[in-house]
């Protein structure tokens, strides 16, 4: 997750990482429900039925075009939201994977949506943006480096 404005060098990197891994990717980007899933079997947080989160999350969704286009011709959003660790908000799109993480511990926050992202995957669009081929690619090999 991108928690800060990102520096010149930053975007550089991101740039030469796509450049170095694009090709060698390919879409493995899993459904909402399936991002659902795993997020409810592996958290196991408390339902959230909070209208304006839902709202909030729809929002989101709606105004990032590149989820936008993910839903298809007249489908609406359908989130799931969640709570965990007191304050920790997750809204689940079950028709596009979109996922919207909140709350007051960024650290936090940044480890559940970089979770949710890594176990998400990219399909063929997503592979188009440097920015989210540098950070999947990034995820992954830290996630490898703590394995061992």
């Amino acid at each position: 997750m991108i928690t800060q404005e990102p520096a010149r060098r930053d975007i550089e990197r991101w740039r030469r990482i796509y450049e170095q891994n694009r090709k060698r990717l390919t879409p493995n980007r899993v459904g909402g429900a399936e991002v659902e899933r795993y997020f409810v079997e592996k958290y196991a947080p408390q339902t959230f039925l909070d209208a304006a989160f839902i709202r909030t999350v729809e929002g989101n969704l709606l105004s990032n075009a590149v989820h936008f286009e993910k839903l298809a011709l007249g489908a609406r959003p359908d989130v799931a939201a969640y709570r965990l660790f007191g304050d920790v908000l997750v809204g689940i799109d079950r028709t596009t994977g979109f996922f919207h993480v909140e709350g007051s511990d960024i650290r936090r926050v940044a480890e559940i949506w970089d979770d949710l992202f890594l176990y998400r995957g990219l399909d063929a669009c997503d592979l188009e943006n440097f920015v989210l081929v540098a950070q999947y690619v990034m995820l992954r090999q830290r996630s490898r480096a703590r394995k061992f």
